[in-house]
């Protein structure tokens, strides 16, 4: 605009305040959203790195397979272009004016934009991130979904396990099997992740949370390379099957395997998300949440394989989904929140030190925004970013008070290595078990399945309930 002077950007004030609209499903669609996608693309890049280490995919060493590889590369990269594509920062351009007479009517602030006020104002204009907080349904909302869920999709199965194969009862699993799904993998997940939310008593952005999740997504990638194309081929080298599920060398994978892989990969997840630690307290919560979002992108194919159980599928959904809904998915979530407790107080630690490089600084550059929070409905404000969170009261399912703790080490090295303890002994009781009475029959082996599942729930559970209200004791943030 000729004439017109284009004014440049300036940092925000601080005290400026965002509005945001109360949305505590949008969360949950955001997240719905970037597990498929991430499920797809982990997937299909690991055929790709197969196709240059094990083409033939039978646990040796070569032979490289280029058609695998170019394959896997090309139909996997659209996946990753549309992840990176929905989670580009979120800005807002905000545009303030103030009477001032010696200021001007008109104002230039980007190529084509022309701002004019009747009277003589001063402009500034600033982009930030415009955030908001993590909000999430209620845990019982949660619970109660995934309850009714599961029920419904069994009765819908059940025809096809009474009556056999049918036009019927085909139909019938068609329509409910994409939406037992998405109930069965992504609700008890989510339920969790409220959980963490609502009791942990941290004030978390919704794009903290996020990529809480999200990191976990990501940290099965090296840990599916390590269980599926690593191990196997050294295992292999030293000369033991990984085929015989009551062989040796496939017990390795599940006890010396997974355990290692998934819980290193997923305390490095944390390590990516140290700007985002200000206290143990939020180490641990990360940790947590990193193990949701693990646990999340595996659930999808354990779920998905029991509704594909063929005329059984009624049986083997109900308890694939309600045994890993307060198993698997609890446990993954605790033994990396034991990780992620050391690491909060490493990464504290190690704050602005010289010899850290920044690495485990607070960004200075990308400070999120301050909000205010609407209801939706009645448009009254319901919190801020200001508003200070008071230490929840824990209920008995998830605290077994405050004077039976369990203290958590600080050093990380201890806590990973705890936490691959207790995933190892986890999938090991398991597989023992089931070699043991291999011989036995088919009724004898899922009745000792079970009661071993049952007591290791059983143990988890006490020991989730004695480490939460010690990691929720902890207030020196920073």
């Amino acid at each position: 605009m000729l004439g017109v002077p284009q004014t440049g950007l300036s940092p925000s004030p601080k005290n400026l305040y965002l509005s945001q609209k109360s949305s505590p499903w949008k969360t949950v669609f955001s997240m719905l959203t970037s597990v498929f996608i991430l499920f797809f693309f982990v997937q299909i890049f690991v055929a790709a790195l197969f196709g240059f280490v094990d083409g033939d995919m039978d646990g040796d060493l070569g032979p490289m397979d280029p058609l695998l590889v170019i394959f896997g590369t090309i139909c996997s990269t659209p996946f990753l272009l549309f992840f990176l594509f929905l989670r580009k920062p979120k800005l807002a351009h905000i545009v303030r004016l103030e009477a001032n007479p010696h200021g001007s009517n008109a104002h230039y602030i980007t190529p084509g934009t022309l701002i004019q006020s009747p009277t003589a104002t001063v402009l500034q204009h600033h982009l930030v991130h415009n955030t908001a907080p993590l909000e999430m349904p209620s845990v019982k909302q949660l619970w109660v979904i995934f309850s009714i869920g599961v029920v419904v999709s069994s009765v819908f199965m059940l025809p096809l396990l009474v009556t056999g194969i049918n036009p019927l009862t085909i139909l019938l699993f068609l329509i409910i099997a994409l939406p037992a799904w998405i109930l069965g993998f992504s609700t008890p997940v989510f339920a969790w992740w409220s959980t963490s939310n609502e009791y942990f008593g941290l004030s978390t952005t919704r794009r903290q949370g996020e990529w809480m999740l999200i990191a976990g997504m990501l940290s099965t990638l090296p840990a599916l390379l390590i269980n599926s194309l690593i191990s196997p081929i050294l295992i292999n080298f030293l000369g033991l099957s990984v085929t015989d599920e009551y062989s040796l060398g496939f017990g390795m994978i599940l006890f010396l395997s997974a355990p290692i892989g998934e819980e290193i990969s997923k305390a490095i997840a944390v390590l990516f998300l140290a700007r985002f630690i200000d206290s143990p307290k939020r180490g641990f919560q990360i940790g947590f949440s990193v193990g949701l979002g693990f646990a999340l992108l595996e659930n999808m194919i354990y779920i998905l394989g029991s509704i594909l159980a063929g005329e059984g599928a009624a049986i083997s959904f109900v308890f694939t989904a309600v045994l890993r809904a307060i198993g698997s998915i609890p446990g993954h979530a605790t033994w990396t929140a034991i990780s992620g407790y050391a690491i909060g107080h490493y990464v504290i630690s190690k704050r602005w030190h010289k010899r850290s490089l920044g690495i485990f600084d607070k960004s200075k550059t990308q400070q999120d925004s301050q909000w205010i929070l609407f209801d939706a409905k009645s448009g009254q404000p319901m919190i801020s970013s200001k508003s200070e969170r008071e230490l929840p009261i824990l209920p008995k399912w998830l605290s077994a008070g405050s004077n039976k703790t369990i203290k958590i080490t600080s050093n990380p090295f201890k806590a990973v290595g705890i936490a691959i303890l207790l995933h190892a002994m986890w999938n090991g009781s398991l597989w023992t078990i089931s070699v043991i009475l291999q011989d036995t029959s088919t009724v004898i082996q899922l009745l000792a399945n079970l009661l071993t599942i049952i007591i290791l729930i059983i143990l988890l559970w006490t020991i989730l309930r004695r480490l939460v209200p010690f990691a929720i004791s902890e207030n020196d943030v920073v």
